[in-house]
């Protein structure tokens, strides 16, 4: 049998996969088992910011490898202190417990909510329509797809969930048992809509004056991908939890929840554990991404690079009948279609050797590692012209 064959007999049927077996990478390529080279624009969906194989992340891991692979949290880690430190400081908050993705870091922004609304009976959330969070049950209770929750339900009891922009909906979706309001600035997998900076900026002195938590997923948009290491730094606002993953491990699995430290307070000795989570291994390479993607002159190139993809997608395909929208932030953007063939789409870019992403029917995604260069934009826009 062959690999494709394999998979197939031995591993839970639950990816609609491309034809293909990828055997390496290098930089923003992957190398299929005939050699056959593939541009990736959609960076492991978000996790490959520094595309594949960066010198500077391979060493660091090898570095790390030949000193300590894993201790238990029982006892302190150098590394997993100063990643901490670094992303206290970088984010504005107070405290960070490290898991090992985003479905998990989103889990526990969720307990450490209900934690902190339980002092005043409070236990239910507000999500916002067509939102992603993860396939833990916690975390798929508070996503707003339902192909997603077939099979799964019931789920969290208590969870509303209001259109994007829509300050009225949320105002009149807020109770007493109202704990948090859980959202994503771009909404990777429904559909790429950004959130308003008016919407945001609302929502914040709202959840401020009621003593909600605002939980921001950062887990795609997050790590340099919208032009500021964060993205909630474009809206002028702190959240009470943050989430991220994906991008900060370079490739290799982490997550993290960051908290204020009214939210952090209330989390006390056993209120949450994880067997991996911030091991010396990941956590040293996660300094060095950040090492490298915190820098100005790095995020800077990453908006003027966000700024250039907009600009030749507008004049290469924006004006085509197929196309209804181009929005985007950094080096997150989308290309929202009048008819549900986005996925068409997708398999005729990879016929043509370049990897795309959708969201939803009606989106094509675009995430390609922060180090892409015009070149490479310019291929994808010409290609995506024809395509079209």
């Amino acid at each position: 049998m062959n690999i494709v064959e394999i998979d197939q007999k031995y591993h839970l049927q639950v990816y609609k996969r491309f034809p293909v077996v990828f055997t390496k990478g290098e930089g923003l390529y992957l190398y299929d088992e005939n050699g056959e080279m593939y541009l990736d624009f959609l960076a492991g969906i978000g996790v490959n910011a520094l595309g594949q194989r960066h010198p500077e992340i391979v060493k660091e891991i090898k570095k790390a490898a030949d000193e300590l692979l894993h201790i238990s949290n029982l006892y302190y880690t150098p590394s997993q202190a100063l990643l901490a430190q670094k992303l206290v400081s970088l984010s504005g908050l107070s405290k960070v417990f490290f898991v090992n993705s985003g479905s998990e870091a989103n889990e526990l922004a969720l307990k450490a909510a209900r934690r902190y609304g339980m002092k005043k009976g409070r236990f239910e959330f507000i999500a916002l329509k067509n939102a992603f969070h993860g396939r833990t049950m916690g975390a798929l209770s508070v996503t707003g797809r339902e192909k997603y929750k077939k099979g799964y339900k019931p789920l969290l009891n208590g969870v509303a969930f209001v259109p994007v922009n829509d300050i009225h909906a949320v105002e009149e979706a807020i109770n007493d048992e109202t704990a948090a309001i859980i959202v994503e600035t771009i909404q990777g997998e429904g559909g790429m809509a950004i959130l308003d900076e008016d919407f945001v900026k609302q929502l914040r002195e709202l959840t401020e004056s009621r003593d909600i938590l605002l939980i921001v997923d950062e887990i795609q948009t997050g790590i340099g991908r919208t032009g500021r290491l964060f993205s909630y730094q474009h809206y002028g606002i702190t959240p009470d939890i943050v989430t991220v993953a994906k991008a900060l491990g370079g490739g290799l699995p982490i997550g993290a929840t960051i908290f204020s430290e009214k939210v952090a307070s209330v989390m006390d000795f056993g209120a949450h554990g994880s067997t991996f989570g911030g091991n010396p291994l990941i956590t040293k390479v996660a300094l060095k991404v950040l090492e490298i993607i915190e820098n100005k002159d790095f995020l800077r190139k990453v908006e003027q690079l966000g700024s250039y993809f907009l600009k030749r997608l507008e004049t290469s395909v924006g004006s085509h009948k197929l196309v209804r929208e181009i929005r985007g932030k950094g080096l997150m953007i989308g290309v929202e279609l009048h008819e549900p063939v986005a996925r068409d789409v997708a398999d005729r870019m990879f016929k043509e050797k370049i990897l795309i992403g959708v969201s939803g029917d009606f989106t094509l995604r675009f995430l390609p590692p922060l180090v892409v260069t015009e070149k490479e934009i310019d291929r994808v826009c010409d290609t995506l012209a024809k395509v079209l």
